[in-house]
């Protein structure tokens, strides 16, 4: 299930599965801030779900919970 996103969308969905804010990946891919949102609000329409901890679960049910 996670094929059907992005490696990009992947990496940050990962990410925010450890917990991270939008800020530090930000910081820690060299993207912004918005193109993390943008990322994010993509990965959540492909999966079905609205909000950040939502993804969180569905990452960590849907496969090995890596970010990659």
């Amino acid at each position: 299930m996670h094929q059907d996103l992005s490696p990009r969308e992947r990496e940050v969905v990962g990410l925010v599965a450890q917990g991270k804010t939008n800020a530090q990946i930000a910081l820690q891919t060299g993207l912004t801030e918005a193109t993390v949102k943008n990322y994010l609000a993509n990965a959540m329409h492909k999966v079905g779900v609205d909000n950040r901890t939502a993804l969180a679960d569905w990452w960590a049910s849907a496969g090995t919970g890596t970010n990659g």
